[in-house]
């Protein structure tokens, strides 16, 4: 074998070593031009294994599957140990994307035997912390702590000395200390991690250790910390491309918006959330589960996009977005729609007096009686704190007045205590029509509705105005 191919496994299997998978690919399209001029089908394997594997570690999973299936198909012909051991990274790779902890457990444990027996203990390494990882995922933290141990304890032996692998092991390892409940010491391996300047070099481990971080002051219930260290990690995911990542953050993200009731900073990153998987599911990832699984979440999240965190009706774009286009067909059938703005009055009192979640379940509450109050075609959306609009179709400006009095005598009927004491409810109505069409735009219409509700308010609260 020429030197210059020694040299360039050599280099692989370096930038490997240190996580540095954007150079060892174009140095893999080297080793392969190399096998293919001289027919070395060891050598292709080897280029086939590290290209997939490197090419999954950037989130290019469309091209790290082609390598997996041309890896495969040599692999059953002209495989040995060697192939046996990079195959089983291979198809762990393989599991852990679709989230088969089990058979990724497996071909890791197989791995590493095959490993120890060849003396490759740079791999040793990786797939123990690699294991370590899979472990925590299934609940298994002793054992997890035990292999994640293992592997920091070869990495620090290794000679050349490989500060990415001992990078690798510490967050294994500090992995299975926070499903311990073992706090401490789970932030003082975290915080060592990232006192180290060389985490910036590599971007998957930096992200696995903002989300680690994350978590762990998620548990501590420091919800506000725990989003600036998800948007570390969301950043570094989106510098290497890991989709997959990113959607998980997002996700995260969305629940703790939504425990600390910051819906607008919550919708933001749902918006953010719904275009990722938008972009998820073009890349054609050749996994059909993975592509199903992205349909149905597709769905899912645009639901929960077009609908308000607190109140469950539509949420303002959404309600803005149907009122266009009912105003839009309206002006060429001359259909009358109609605007019904309402809001709570003295919710800030409520909220002083009583406290912000009765005030929500005074929202939530609202929000309900007078939307079940309306037709299944009319469409109710929160527009604000305390305010909303209903948007009528086919419907006179007569009847649809005859609705909004139906909502406040509702409201103002409703029985609502606080610590034994009835707490009265009324709400301030303003009502405007499209004058069978000539209305073409939400806003404006919303306009001539929102005069009326201010009227309603100036002339004393608990009424209707008609514009």
């Amino acid at each position: 074998m020429s030197e210059h191919i020694i040299n360039l496994q050599q280099s692989i299997q370096s930038l490997r070593n240190q996580g540095r998978y954007n150079e060892m690919i174009e140095s893999c399209y080297q080793l392969l031009q190399c096998a293919t001029d001289i027919e070395d089908r060891q050598l292709q394997m080897d280029a086939y294994a590290n290209f997939a594997l490197g090419f999954y570690k950037i989130g290019d999973i469309k091209d790290a599957f082609y390598y997996i299936e041309k890896h495969a198909m040599l692999c059953e012909i002209y495989g040995d140990k060697e192939d046996e051991m990079d195959s089983n990274h291979i198809f762990f790779l393989l599991y852990e994307y679709t989230e088969n902890y089990m058979k990724a457990k497996e071909v890791l444990e197989n791995s590493i035997e095959l490993a120890s027996k060849l003396k490759k203990f740079n791999l040793v390494s990786e797939n123990c912390s690699e294991l370590s990882s899979v472990l925590s995922r299934m609940g298994k933290y002793e054992e997890a702590l035990r292999v994640g141990k293992k592997g920091a304890s070869t990495a620090v032996e290794l000679e050349p000395y490989c500060p990415f692998l001992v990078t690798k092991a510490i967050l294994a390892v500090a992995q299975a200390f926070l499903g311990k409940s073992d706090f401490e010491t789970a932030d003082a391996l975290l915080q060592s991690v990232v006192r180290d300047p060389i985490l910036h070099d590599y971007a998957k481990e930096k992200t696995k250790c903002y989300r680690l971080l994350a978590h762990l002051q998620r548990l501590q219930h420091q919800l506000k910390a725990a989003l600036e260290n998800l948007a570390i990690a969301n950043e570094s995911a989106i510098s290497s491309n890991n989709y997959k990542q990113q959607k998980e953050i997002q996700e995260v993200q969305i629940e703790l918006y939504r425990e600390l009731k910051d819906f607008e900073k919550g919708f933001e990153i749902q918006d953010m959330h719904i275009r990722l998987l938008e972009e998820i599911h073009r890349q054609d990832t050749a996994n059909a589960a993975m592509k199903l699984e992205m349909k149905v979440k597709l769905q899912e999240l645009e639901r929960q996009a077009n609908t308000d965190f607190l109140t469950e009706v539509a949420s303002r774009r959404a309600l803005e977005e149907t009122a266009n286009e009912w105003l839009g067909q309206a002006a060429l059938s001359e259909e009358n729609v109609v605007c019904i703005a309402f809001d709570i009055d003295n919710l800030k009192t409520l909220n002083d007096t009583y406290g912000h979640p009765f005030g929500d379940q005074v929202i939530r509450l609202v929000a309900q009686e007078c939307s079940d109050l309306l037709r299944r075609s009319d469409k109710t959306g929160r527009v604000g704190g305390d305010e909303f609009v209903s948007i009528l179709r086919g419907i006179s400006l007569e009847d649809a007045s005859k609705k909004a009095h139906q909502m406040l005598d509702t409201v103002t009927n409703l029985s609502l205590e606080h610590s034994g004491e009835r707490i009265p409810l009324t709400l301030s109505i303003g009502v405007a029509e499209n004058s069978n069409g000539k209305i073409k735009e939400y806003d404006k219409l919303y306009h001539k509705a929102d005069i009326a509700l201010y009227r309603a308010k100036n002339n004393g609260k608990n009424q209707v105005c008609i514009y």
